[in-house]
């Protein structure tokens, strides 16, 4: 197509002119259409209201290549799928002999193996990175893992998805500013003083969490609901569940750092023995006060029943609406997310767009015929790795820990 492209500019520019109407149509139409999509887009992201120097505009054209980075991904991983297939196309014409009756003898079972592909193969539940093995499925697939995670996880459903940032290699390296100064006021005529910038990083090493379910042929077979979805949705909720308790409560000596040991604590003093929506504005205001953003409340389930039954003193009315209506889930537009991972009489009020997770795997489900091929018993593997929590600096976690008497 390169060539054509060549051919038609190089006649138009030995001819003196410009390209004809049909000629500018065959350079468009030569272009795939979702490259001329994201052209389009960044085209109008530039030449929209906002200006083409604007961060909504740098954002906007930096989430249309990302996209396409992951379109050229997957075409990679599509070409090399199809070249694995013609592959094996190759080998089963070449040795089309050792398929047919009664020539078999003296084929070994790699041999059948390498060209006939096994049930597993054609796994329902399935995923993975081409240069790990295995065939991948595609994308939106994965992606719905990820969403399916993510609402059974009350970490992650507290984090914008800037904040889920995936990877490509062993470790995961989150830069930091760590310092900035140098700002002054200038007289007329005088030298404008040089600022210096004090650069760090957060360095995590990706960390797998898995599990392993097993089912026999016949519960598959005869089970009234779908038995394998019923056991890949109970694998993500193991994982969700295994990742909240360490991205709460990890200390030092855990795969995963939680927010606990990395934000900023206050203790109520004695007689305070819940937290009450005053302390939450309280600690709103500490994140405030160094130009972060609130946007997120974990509870734990002690506290958070004690925020839904809190009452406005001396008039018996309850903070969070009548008991008729919905339960209280928010405070002050903050989503209030309880979490039976967090320490009794404890709630953490965040700024979560400082919070930054790295997932080197999404979590990816695969079954196997094979394991226990002699007991007819089918396995469920589900695996994601993670690769820590970061915070930018302690003062966007404010944990609250109510008085113990």
């Amino acid at each position: 197509m390169k060539t054509e492209l060549r051919k038609i500019f190089e006649s138009a520019e030995a001819e003196d002119r410009g390209l004809s109407t049909r000629e500018i149509a065959a350079v468009i139409n030569s272009i795939p259409a979702e490259e001329r999509m994201a052209r389009t887009e960044i085209l109008a992201a530039v030449n929209g209201s906002d200006g083409p120097d604007s961060p909504e505009t740098r954002r906007a054209i930096a989430e249309t290549l990302k996209y396409m980075e992951y379109r050229a991904i997957e075409a990679r991983e599509d070409r090399a799928r199809a070249d694995r297939e013609t592959e094996v196309l190759n080998l089963v014409a070449a040795h089309s002999a050792i398929l047919t009756p009664g020539s078999a003898e003296g084929c070994s079972v790699e041999d059948w193996r390498s060209l006939v592909p096994s049930l597993s193969e054609y796994r329902a539940i399935s995923g993975g990175v081409a240069s790990e093995g295995g065939y991948t499925v595609p994308s939106e697939i994965s992606g719905k893992y990820i969403d399916a995670l993510k609402a059974k996880s009350s970490f992650l459903r507290g984090l914008p998805s800037e904040s889920v940032i995936p990877f490509t290699s062993a470790t995961f390296s989150v830069p930091q500013l760590v310092s900035s100064t140098g700002a002054d006021y200038v007289a007329e005529g005088q030298t404008i003083p040089e600022g210096q910038m004090v650069w760090g990083e957060v360095k995590f090493t990706a960390k797998k969490i898995g599990e392993v379910q097993w089912a026999s042929t016949e519960v598959l077979e005869d089970s009234a609901v779908d038995q394998r979805r019923v056991i890949a949705d109970n694998l993500l909720r193991d994982a969700s569940l295994k990742f909240d308790q360490d991205a709460f409560t990890g200390s030092g000596v855990n795969p995963i750092k939680g927010v606990l040991s990395q934000g900023v604590s206050t203790t109520l003093g004695a007689g305070k023995v819940t937290v009450t929506y005053d302390d939450l504005a309280d600690a709103v205001a500490r994140i405030e006060a160094t130009n972060g953003t609130p946007s997120v409340v974990w509870a734990s389930v002690d506290m958070a029943a004690a925020l839904r039954k809190e009452k406005a003193a001396g008039s018996g009315v309850y903070q969070g609406g009548s008991p008729t209506d919905a339960p209280a889930s928010t405070a002050w537009g903050l989503p209030i997310l309880p979490s039976a991972f967090l320490p009794p009489k404890t709630v953490i009020v965040a700024d979560a767009s400082r919070i930054v997770v790295g997932v080197r795997r999404n979590a990816t489900v695969r079954i196997s015929e094979d394991a226990r091929f002699d007991k007819d018993q089918v396995g469920f593997k589900l695996t994601m790795r993670m690769a820590g929590v970061s915070v930018a600096e302690a003062s966007s976690v404010q944990v609250i820990k109510a008085a113990a008497s």
